[in-house]
């Protein structure tokens, strides 16, 4: 069979596709990037919030239409949509697809792809996810070959009353140090890997389930025992405020193999709006932890979200988290607004918030952190930087795209533009910046 899959969402969902293809290459099936042709399309979907479901349908409904045309023989829906919706909805809205199936089912998509001649539909979906893929697992990077996401956990305990993802995703289960070694080994081994981006709902909550104490700063001992380059790094993605403890704030600052890089949702400030979110921390430590990671990681690039418009978040509330965006001046931030989204427990809050005002408080810290970031990209104007290149930019052939420590890759965007030759792809260069803006730096390669 010829398969194309479709990977939305976060990089946790794209590390669930790279399994999904690398399940259907032992067996011998071809993937492919056009849709178009194919046997089958494999869409792996996002639920979280409203925009992510509608984005996983429209991807779907243009996959039907290809269907219709004869262009596709079949549609696999996988991931979150099947794990949040009941086979009674998804059946009766989505009658193209042919097969749904849910977080745990993923390693056996080669069963599901095997039954599709002879079966008219099928809803493979466990309510209570418990698999967690290991270093066993077949796993076809879709990723440049020089960075790769690293799935250290899977599921949350968090019960944020904005969230979804213990309903999707099931409890807490972190996978064991031994595999997620093996893993690191087998990514350095089999590719020319310069970054690893550890990857969870909460990886500073990794290991409490199999350790009894977050684990973090052990897990990251333990990789640190591995050989490493000179030009390998670590990058540490969706950490939770209320799990760092100080044996991880001083692994992250004494190992230069760690990007001085940490991406640290606090969703909100005022106290009273981070107890309804249920968010276990209160404003007087969220700011003693940012003094101290600033304190003692040199050249820190601090990454963290906010939430606009909560329920019951008043005018007060909302000033009182634009005056803490302004004094603490981010280095990146977005911002969403609430989306009530049924299941969750804030929905049954009280004195929800007006899409109006939702939009404007939006559009106003926004504009705040617009002028935040362009003062941080302004002060490395002339200032050298080592960039890991990731591919021409698009723009012209000789224009490249790449990232330094400060930036994540998808989530920052593509930050630096600079010359370059086709075989800097996948390596790190020496960049003099020449231009900023607030979400893009342009430079030039030294040497």
């Amino acid at each position: 069979m010829r398969v194309s899959i479709q990977s939305l969402g976060c990089p946790k969902n794209f590390v669930d596709s790279e399994v999904i293809g690398g399940c259907l290459l032992e067996k011998n099936h071809a993937l492919t990037n056009q849709i178009e042709g194919s046997d089958i399309v494999i869409i792996n979907t996002c639920s979280f919030i409203k925009p992510a479901v509608e984005e996983s349908i429209d991807a779907i409904l243009r996959a039907a239409k290809l269907k219709e045309k004869g262009l596709v023989k079949y549609i696999i829906v996988s991931g979150c949509l099947p794990q949040r919706y009941s086979r009674q909805e998804l059946e009766e809205s989505l009658p193209e697809v042919d097969a749904f199936i849910g977080v745990d089912q993923i390693e056996q998509v080669d069963r599901i792809v095997e039954k599709l001649s002879h079966e008219s539909k099928i809803f493979a979906v466990t309510q209570h996810p418990c698999l967690i893929y290991n270093h066993n697992s077949p796993r076809f990077l879709m990723t440049p070959g020089h960075y790769a996401y690293l799935k250290i956990a899977e599921g949350c305990n968090n019960a944020c009353t904005y969230c979804l993802i213990p309903k999707i995703k099931g409890r807490y289960r972190s996978r064991s140090i031994p595999s997620i070694l093996a893993e690191v080994e087998n990514l350095h081994r089999n590719y020319s890997i310069k970054e690893i981006i550890l990857i969870a709902e909460d990886t500073t909550y990794y290991g409490v389930d199999l350790y009894g104490k977050p684990s973090l700063a052990v897990l990251l001992k333990e990789m640190l025992q591995l050989p490493w380059n000179d030009d390998q790094k670590i990058r540490i993605l969706y950490t939770h405020p209320a799990s760092y403890d100080n044996e991880l704030i001083d692994i992250i600052a004494q190992n230069p193999v760690i990007c001085p890089y940490l991406d640290l949702p606090l969703q909100h400030i005022s106290d009273k709006i981070l107890k309804s979110m249920n968010r276990r921390i209160q404003k007087k430590e969220v700011i003693g932890l940012l003094e101290k990671l600033r304190d003692k990681i040199a050249g820190l690039t601090l990454r963290t979200t906010f939430i606009v418009g909560f329920p019951g978040e008043t005018d007060h509330d909302f000033q009182e988290l634009f005056d803490f965006v302004s004094e603490f001046r981010f280095e990146r931030m977005g911002a969403f607004p609430f989306y009530n989204e049924a299941e969750c427990a804030a929905s049954k809050l009280e004195n929800h918030v007006s899409e109006k005002i939702k939009k404007e408080r939006l559009k106003e810290l926004m504009k705040l952190q617009q002028k935040i970031s362009l003062a941080h990209q302004s002060n490395r104007i002339g200032k050298e930087v080592q960039v890991l290149v990731d591919g021409v930019s698009g723009r012209k052939k000789k224009i490249f795209r790449g990232r330094s420590c400060a930036e994540a890759p998808e989530i920052d965007g593509d930050i630096v533009l600079f010359n370059a030759e086709n075989q800097d792809v996948g390596n790190w260069v020496n960049v003099k910046i020449t231009k900023a803006y607030p979400y893009r730096l342009e430079g030039e390669k030294i040497g």
